[in-house]
């Protein structure tokens, strides 16, 4: 069905009509027209056609373009929204590194239109073995940017990747892809698929009600012990009241330490009302999120509060609402308590839990979730105050049983 005024060739696959044609600079293009009918047929390939030739003079023709340089506008575009939107910064930078040094490095200069399963399944292989036996075999440091615009550097683990990193990596590719989709380079249903294995789902180590009671009693006791040394004493507060404030509420380590007073909201006033009444809100921040309202357990309180007093005996003033919640002897806000909170594990043996999982401050937020699932908090409630997933939720802790459901599966009344 070809004339000598058809740039195209009309053929049939079964019963269903095709249409094939070349373009200068773009080879051969084949299109399934999706119709039996040949006049039909007709019609469709001479519009499909016409498209194909304007798409090619817009550049818009699906494989025109290279992997590199698509991801390369990708980039900018991330880079330009975290102009406008500071807290996106971290996660733009986190998507350049790992498009630069991992996905451009293998699909390089293919077009897009090229990447279908089988390639996908070739580059995790390639990935996996990167820093074992691949490109980055040989490398012991890489440099990576710092805030104030210097360099840092890391020394390599020449190991696998962890499932969970290959997972956002891959959500990278998946944002090349799609970006792929929306400036007309590829169509949605021709955009692969990388099927990855399922992670394992570890149960995350968390302390029971002792353990935790053993624990801020040791806290006490070092803080007493530490009653002439003033700096050392403000450690030891900090530390008791953020193991408090982190099992009460289940806040992320980050989160905890992102807090200013103006974030505890109705501490103020509150705090000349009965124990038993006194009702705060926490907003709370971390990993890129915008803030949102948490409820904690009514034991937070009293945290805040030896925290508040601790800022008003060390600097003779009430904090402001600017003030950091958690700092040193000097004011400052603390970036981590992992040294202080390390010593107090170990003293106490309570580094691993009884299968050798490490403990770490994150752990405290697995007691809370894990406390408030025994106590029969709906699970959907519990995501929210979290600022979590159900499906986390379900994941990490669907093993514990409510003692009040312990009861029935024991059959006792």
């Amino acid at each position: 069905m070809e004339t000598e005024t058809q740039p195209f060739q009309l053929f049939q696959r079964g019963a269903t009509y095709w249409v094939r044609f070349s373009i200068k600079g773009q080879g051969q293009q084949r299109f399934s027209l999706g119709t039996k009918d040949a006049a039909l047929a007709q019609r469709l390939a001479q519009q499909k056609y016409q498209h194909s030739v304007w798409s090619a003079d817009q550049g818009l023709l699906a494989g025109k373009t290279s992997f590199d340089k698509l991801a390369q506008q990708y980039i900018e575009e991330l880079l330009d929204r975290a102009k406008a939107n500071p807290k996106k910064a971290a996660i733009a930078k986190a998507e350049k590194a790992i498009i630069d040094r991992y996905l451009v490095a293998f699909f390089g200069k293919s077009t897009v239109t090229s990447i279908a399963e089988p390639k996908l399944h070739e580059y995790l292989q390639w990935r996996k073995a990167y820093w074992v036996t691949g490109p980055g075999a040989k490398v012991q440091f890489v440099t990576y940017d710092l805030a104030n615009g210097k360099q840092g550097r890391r020394k390599v683990k020449h190991e696998p990747p962890h499932p969970n990193t290959v997972r956002r990596e891959a959500s990278a590719l998946r944002g090349v892809l799609n970006f792929a989709v929306r400036l007309g380079y590829l169509r949605r249903g021709d955009v692969p698929e990388l099927r990855l294995e399922a992670g394992k789902k570890n149960k995350r180590p968390a302390f029971t009600t002792d353990e935790i009671n053993t624990i801020l009693n040791a806290a006490l006791e070092r803080l007493q012990d530490a009653f002439a040394q003033p700096k050392l004493r403000h450690e030891r507060v900090g530390l008791y009241a953020f193991i408090t404030v982190a099992v009460e509420t289940g806040m992320r380590p980050t989160e905890l330490y992102n807090l200013n007073w103006a974030h505890i909201v109705g501490f103020e006033s509150e705090r000349g009302r009965p124990l038993g009444e006194r009702r705060i809100r926490i907003d709370a921040y971390g990993k890129g999120m915008a803030p949102r309202q948490m409820v904690p357990k009514r034991g937070a309180f009293s945290a805040f509060e030896h925290l508040w007093d601790a800022f008003v005996a060390t600097h003779g003033r009430a904090p402001g609402p600017n003030d950091p919640v958690f700092t040193n002897h000097d004011g400052e806000r603390i970036g981590s308590i992992k040294r202080s909170l390390n010593n107090l594990l170990e003293a106490t043996g309570m580094k691993a839990d009884a299968f050798g999982r490490p403990r770490t401050a994150y752990s405290f937020r697995h007691t809370y979730a894990t406390n408030q699932i025994r106590d029969g908090v709906d699970v959907y409630m519990l995501a929210i105050n979290m600022r979590t997933s159900v499906r986390m939720i379900e994941m990490y802790y669907s093993d514990i049983i409510p003692e009040d459901r312990a009861k029935l599966l024991e059959g006792n009344s």
